[in-house]
Order: C-alpha cells, then sequence, then structure tokens
C-alpha cells in the first residue's frame, strides 16, 4: 500500500493531466474570453514545467489530430483545419512561450549559480591541500630535528643509567626519565602520522558514516549507536553529519581513551546529534586546544546548524544539530558563500572578477533568451495579422455590392456580385441551406472591422443576407 500523501501520488499524472487538457482548449474552434484566459494559463504553466518542450510539443500534435480527426468526421474542407490550427497555435504558443522563455532563462542563471560554487569548492580544496601540505611539511620537520634532538638526549640519559656511581633512586629516576622521553618521541611520530590523516591517531579519515564507526571501533573505542538507520533522510546533510561524529569520535579516542562512547541520532528534518563519553580518571596530557571543536562550530553554524559541547565532572557530552540541505531546486541570483575555510589563501586573486563575470555573462544570456521569445512572439503576431489582411481581401464584398443582395434573389443573379472567397470556418446552417461569410473592410483598426456580410442560398435563391457582429456569428 502507498503510505505517500495524496499530492506525492498524484504528482505523476499532473504532466499527462496538464498536455491533455491544453490540447482540448487548443481544438476550441474561437474560444470564449474565459476559455481564452484559461488556455494561456495552462499553456504557460507548461512552458514553465521541468519538460515543457516535450509536453508543448505533444499538445500540439493531440490538438492537430483531433480537429483534423473533426474536421474529416463533419465532411469540411481540411483548409478549415489548418486555419483553425494556425490561430490556436498562436493563442496557445505565445503564452508558452513566454513560460519556457522564463524557465530558460532560469536555467541559465541556475547553471551559472552551480558552476560558480563549483569553481569556489574547486579553489577552497586547492587551497586547503597546499595548506595541509604545509603543515605536514612543518610537523615532519619538527619530526626529523626534535626526534633526533630527543633521541640523542635519551642516549645519553641510557649511557648515564649505566653510570656504576649512581645510587639505586638516581638510577631509578634516570630510568623512568629516559622511559618518559621515549614516549615523547614515540608521541611526535604519532602525531605527525595523525595530520597525515587527518584524524586522531588510530582512526582513519572517512566520508562514510558506517566506515568512521567501523574504524572508530578498530581503534579500540568501544561505540554504540542508537537511531542510526541505514537510510538517512533525503534532506540530510551527511557531510557535517560524518564531522560532527568523526569530531566527537576523535575527541573521546584522544581524551578519554578505553572509555565506552554513546552515539545517538535523532530528528527527521534538522538531525540533533549526541555524542558521550565519561572522562578518563587519568587524561592524557597535551592536545587540549579545541581548534577542531571551534572549526566544526563555525561550520555548522554556516550551514545552519548548532554545536554545544562541555563536561558536568562525570560526562563529556557533545550535541549538534545537524540542518538539512537546500533543495536541489532552490536557486538564487547569488551563489552560496563560502564556508569560511581559505579566505585569505586563494588560488588566484582574479576569482572576484571571474565570478562577477560569470554572472554577468549568465544574465546577459537570460536576457537574450527573453529577447529572443520576444521577436518569435511578434513575429508570429505579425504572421497572423499578415494572414487575416489576405483572408480579408480575398473575401472583401463592399457594402455598395451588398445593397445590391436582396431577400429572394437568384442565386445566379448575384454570382457576380460575390467574391470568389469567402471567410472560413463556413458557418453552419440548416440542411438545404447554405450560408457563407464576406469581410466587410480590410481596415484593422475600423469600427466595422470583425464584421462580416452574411449570404444564406435555399434552393438557388437568397434566404439571408445580413450584417453580423463578432458576438452574432
Amino acid at each position: 500500500m502507498d503510505d505517500r500523501p495524496l499530492p506525492a501520488r498524484l504528482r505523476p499524472l499532473a504532466g499527462p493531466v496538464a498536455v491533455v487538457v491544453l490540447a482540448g482548449l487548443l481544438a476550441l474552434p474561437q474560444p470564449r474570453p474565459w476559455t481564452f484566459l484559461l488556455l494561456a494559463v495552462v499553456a504557460c504553466a507548461v512552458g514553465l514545467s521541468d519538460d515543457g518542450a516535450r509536453r508543448g510539443a505533444a499538445a500540439f500534435l493531440l490538438a492537430t489530430a483531433t480537429v483534423m480527426l473533426l474536421t474529416l468526421a463533419q465532411g469540411n474542407d481540411p483548409a478549415v483545419a489548418a486555419r483553425e490550427m494556425l490561430f490556436a497555435s498562436v493563442r496557445g504558443g505565445v503564452p508558452w512561450l513566454v513560460g519556457y522563455a522564463w524557465r530558460l532563462r532560469t536555467q541559465v542563471r541556475r547553471q551559472a549559480v552551480e558552476r560558480l560554487a563549483q569553481e569556489r569548492h574547486a579553489r577552497r580544496d586547492s587551497a586547503r591541500r597546499r595548506r595541509d601540505a604545509e603543515r605536514l611539511a612543518l610537523a615532519e620537520s619538527l619530526h626529523d630535528h626534535l626526534g633526533h634532538d630527543l633521541s640523542l638526549v635519551a642516549l645519553q640519559l641510557g649511557r648515564l643509567e649505566l653510570d656504576p656511581d649512581l645510587t639505586g633512586p638516581a638510577r631509578d629516576r634516570v630510568a623512568a626519565a629516559r622511559r618518559q622521553l621515549a614516549r615523547a618521541v614515540d608521541g611526535l611520530g604519532t602525531s605527525v602520522d595523525s595530520l597525515r590523516s587527518g584524524a586522531a591517531p588510530g582512526l582513519a579519515r572517512s566520508d562514510d558514516v558506517a566506515a568512521l564507526l567501523t574504524e572508530a571501533r578498530r581503534a579500540g573505542a568501544a561505540v554504540s549507536v542508537t537511531g542510526l538507520s541505514h537510510e538517512l533522510p533525503r534532506t540530510a546533510d551527511r557531510a557535517s553529519l560524518v564531522r560532527v561524529l568523526r569530531e566527537g569520535l576523535t575527541n573521546a579516542v584522544r581524551h578519554a581513551p578505553g572509555q565506552p562512547v554513546t552515539v545517538a541520532v535523532a530528528g527527521e528534518g534538522p538531525l540533533v546529534v549526541t555524542v558521550r563519553n565519561p572522562l578518563a580518571p587519568h587524561p592524557p596530557t597535551g592536545g587540549t586546544s579545541g581548534t577542531g571543536l571551534a572549526s566544526l562550530t563555525g561550520h555548522l553554524e554556516r550551514a545552519g546548524g548548532t554545536l554545544h559541547a562541555g563536561d558536568d565532572g562525570e560526562t563529556f557530552t557533545l550535541r549538534a544539530t545537524v540542518a538539512t540541505r537546500r533543495p536541489a531546486g532552490a536557486f538564487t541570483d547569488d551563489p552560496p558563500p563560502d564556508d569560511g575555510a581559505d579566505d585569505d589563501d586563494h588560488e588566484d586573486d582574479d576569482g572576484p572578477e571571474r565570478e562577477a563575470a560569470l554572472l554577468s555573462g549568465a544574465r546577459r544570456r537570460g536576457r537574450a533568451v527573453l529577447l529572443a521569445a520576444t521577436v518569435v512572439i511578434v513575429a508570429a503576431l505579425g504572421a497572423v495579422e499578415a494572414f487575416t489582411l489576405v483572408e480579408a481581401h480575398r473575401a472583401l464584398l463592399p457594402e455598395q455590392d451588398f445593397a445590391r443582395i436582396e431577400f429572394g434573389d437568384a442565386r445566379d443573379e448575384v454570382a457576380h456580385l460575390l467574391p470568389e472567397h469567402e471567410l472560413l470556418p463556413r458557418p453552419a446552417a440548416e440542411a438545404g441551406t447554405a450560408c457563407h461569410d464576406y469581410a466587410i473592410t480590410t481596415a484593422r483598426f475600423d469600427d466595422a472591422s470583425g464584421d462580416v456580410h452574411r449570404v444564406c442560398f435555399t434552393d438557388g435563391v437568397v434566404a439571408f443576407a445580413g450584417r453580423l457582429a463578432p458576438a452574432d456569428r
């Protein structure tokens, strides 16, 4: 059984329904004002949709097939169907093109922002790699020089420990100092390894939650987890979650080795992550600068989350609120801000100029899309206007000629007064009667523009001759 809300279940049907509705509105001959307005709204909505081009083409083809089938079924001239689809394509095509052009404009600007974000991310990664390389080089240099000197000191203590003139207590103190110095040298090497891997000793750097927990357990941490399923919410900021867990586990491994660690994750929107561990009876000395927590706090605040860390004398607790990711469809004209890292260490100095040029180019392309759509719309309206003017010229029945046609005249007597062509579509009439519409004027701004002279014949004689306004036809 589908447990999704009703709008979510109906969403896949929205596209096909919109195509059918648009096709039906396009197939209407001479729509009324309210249907014309509805057609404009539906066509614009189709143009704005994700697959506006394909859906618009499908609706037009479906409307064309419908009109042609109805025309052939009624025995009408196919030219009537072609004329109707010409006008229908303009009625529906103009609002569809407006919606489609606006979507293209938005898409161009979104792509520019995404590209800009990628470039910023690449610059930050490059700066981080350079920074990490410099730090590692410094750490290795310290290890080489300081480790060498400390090793020499340890060697001297070892010789002093063998001095027969030393008393027993003095020899024990010298041995203890040598062992402490050896541990310091080992710790210095471990610190270099830690800088190289980016994590606490024994805790490898990982971008996967499961792998991070596995490595922490391999490092000797007794980690228990609650509320963390394999399927995280799709809106969860996985990168921030991994960063919070890494910092919490690193602190536990570094400052409370051997103590059990409890990880709890709760929430569907913002995730609340809690990492707890008992304080060590004899905590290791050193490594308490807190720069990792400060960096994580800044990262979470920039992402819309929070971080609280501290102890109550018995247990150390790290509690973080991890905000949701920005949806893929969320779009602004401004690029996403930097995450605060390496603000003064960019790969080059022309980044702002390149960003401004990229956004300016996207805006120009967006305006070009709207301008092209405007040109197409004007050209289409001009083509329809020219077609209407030619049609009126070919079916023009001047007022003086129409005045000579009277009720009861034989068709042969008035045939020379009537134009060779008539306005389409031909008006419906009763059986045995044929009606024809003719243009009164070709001036588009004349008061009589749109009115027609209608002449109907029954059994070869004039049965009706009158002037009709568009509302009466």
